[in-house]
């Protein structure tokens, strides 16, 4: 007959209407217990499917943010995510990845360095789900991130898998498995086995 008492860390009084995915992973900056949080794009609200939360700085949208857990004070860690299924973070290690879904196409796996900018809604691999030729003005999106200085992706699938959480395999499941990763597919129903150099 145990309760749990929930407490609130960190809010927020910006809205969005069409939330999708996001994340939390344990972290320690100078010492101190830390929260990273994954906020999704407010993705295919506008009529060009364009946001401009991800690139600004006064939304908590498309970032992944440092919450401080002792005062819930934030900063932006990261920006220019669409949809962040996945977020792992190995402090030991010092490396934070995260699987994320990009629009009809360009799904990504990022290796997320703070202060980083990894472009969305500017740039992405994918492309607009309408067709861009019948909406006037509307172009697509910038093929590389790098040109317009942004972070590259590690990795991107085109076309998607409909990309999913990404977990490390304990290394002593297989002698044959070290640091290995799984990415699940929601397309294809299949689990992607990973290995980075």
């Amino acid at each position: 007959n145990e309760k749990l008492n929930f407490i609130n860390i960190f809010s927020d009084s910006e809205c969005v209407l069409n939330m999708a995915g996001g994340r939390m992973q344990a972290w320690v900056k100078d010492n101190k217990k830390k929260i990273l949080l994954s906020s999704s794009a407010d993705v295919l609200r506008n009529y060009d499917e364009s946001d401009s939360k991800p690139q600004d700085d006064n939304s908590i949208y498309g970032k992944i943010l440092l919450i401080d857990q002792n005062n819930s004070n934030y900063e932006i860690f990261s920006k220019g995510h669409r949809n962040t299924l996945g977020l792992y973070a190995d402090i030991n290690e010092n490396i934070i990845l995260n699987t994320e879904n990009g629009p009809k196409g360009g799904d990504e796996i990022n290796l997320i360095l703070q202060g980083k900018n990894y472009g969305w809604d500017i740039s992405s691999y994918g492309k607009k789900y309408k067709s861009t030729k019948n909406i006037k003005n509307v172009v697509d999106y910038k093929l590389s991130h790098e040109d317009y200085g942004f972070e590259e992706p590690i990795f991107s699938f085109v076309p998607s898998i409909g990309i999913t959480e990404i977990i490390k395999i304990p290394n002593n499941f297989s002698k044959y498995w070290q640091n290995n990763f799984l990415i699940g597919s929601m397309n294809s129903k299949h689990l992607f086995r990973v290995k980075f150099d």
